[in-house]
């Protein structure tokens, strides 16, 4: 009686779907053989190192691409900011020397100096006072 039943056919199992290619590396092994220096073919393990982890290497390399220029980034700065305290430190030297300069300016001695090329001269007697008495 089981003889005469038909037994179902088996289900082929699915086939796994391939590990995606890393065609950047596969592009670049057509021109460089990469496989000789970074790893071997063997029957069932071809396995290449490189192509495994290069997106992590390419993640690594930018990261460290990034560091760099940050790290360029602080150093300009920092120069930049050296430059302007530098700057800074000759305006206020400037600055103190033209105010000196101007507060010597408004001395008696240097604006009598001054009014002597317009022909004035200096008053020598000592000013009158004006006297009213409350009573007068």
């Amino acid at each position: 009686m089981s003889e005469n039943k038909r037994r179902p056919k088996p289900i082929p199992p699915k086939s796994k779907k391939k590990k995606r290619e890393y065609s950047l590396f596969n592009w670049l092994n057509r021109f460089l053989p990469l496989d000789k220096v970074f790893g071997e073919k063997e029957p069932g393990h071809e396995e290449r190192v490189p192509v495994k982890y290069f997106y992590y290497f390419g993640w690594v390399v930018l990261l460290l691409v990034i560091y760099e220029r940050i790290g360029f980034q602080s150093e300009e700065y920092v120069r930049s900011s050296i430059k302007l305290k530098k700057e800074v430190d000759d305006l206020r030297a400037e600055y103190t020397s033209i105010h000196a300069e101007y507060m010597k300016s408004g001395k008696q001695s240097v604006v009598i100096d001054k009014v002597k090329e317009l022909g004035l001269e200096e008053n020598l007697t000592p000013p009158k006072k004006i006297i009213i008495k409350k009573d007068e």
